[in-house]
């Protein structure tokens, strides 16, 4: 009998760390695999990963962090924030996150980056002088789009901060393709054990 990979349960890293966030409050296998479109083989292996490493606690009312889990939280969310919906972009469903600290980027970098993972499209903010801006050119985000800037208020954003607005047809692929975005910024920063969870 040939053993075939086709079947076999595959997550990003993407993936782990959305999962991580919804994981703040009792969630169950069935609702992550609806808002991550991930296939429940995934998503049971992926859960079997976080309980290995000790961050997960699963019950009959879901699965959720225990302590080392909210602290490895805490860890992630000193690098970047966690996924909002914003404002639907262009008819899609779009989200946004707040970058802290980022190190020298290219906009059009991050952009193709993110269109790499599913994107429709993406926005680069930068908070200078207290408002978000285009980093390319300083037009102000409040001039071009004012839809928006309540959307991202929510982040509380500080001065020096990246925010990253994605979109898609669907609701996964803009909230994995920001969260690659951050991945892409902040990588060499992430926390060993979630890194490992893909490799």
């Amino acid at each position: 009998m040939s053993w075939k990979r086709g079947a076999y349960p595959e997550f990003s890293l993407e993936d782990a760390l959305a999962v991580i966030f919804m994981l703040k409050n009792p969630t169950g296998r069935k609702a992550i695999s609806e808002e991550l479109n991930l296939g429940e083989g995934s998503v049971r292996t992926l859960l079997k990963k976080l309980s290995g490493i000790g961050i997960i606690t699963s019950t009959q009312k879901g699965h959720f962090l225990n302590e080392k889990g909210v602290e490895l939280l805490r860890k992630l969310q000193e690098l970047f924030s966690e996924p909002v919906r914003t404002r639907e972009v262009e008819g899609m469903t779009a989200v946004a996150l707040k970058v802290k600290n980022p190190p020298k980027f290219k906009s059009i970098e991050l952009r193709d980056e993110a269109i790499r993972f599913f994107a429709r499209g993406a926005m680069i903010l930068l908070i200078k002088n207290g408002e978000a801006v285009f980093p390319e050119d300083e037009r102000k985000l409040k001039e071009t789009f004012p839809e928006m800037v309540q959307s991202i208020e929510t982040l509380e954003p500080k001065e020096g901060d990246i925010i990253v607005i994605t979109w898609a047809d669907n609701n996964a692929d803009a909230l994995k393709s920001a969260i690659h975005v951050a991945v892409f910024l902040k990588e060499d920063q992430l926390p060993k054990e979630i890194v490992n969870l893909t490799r």
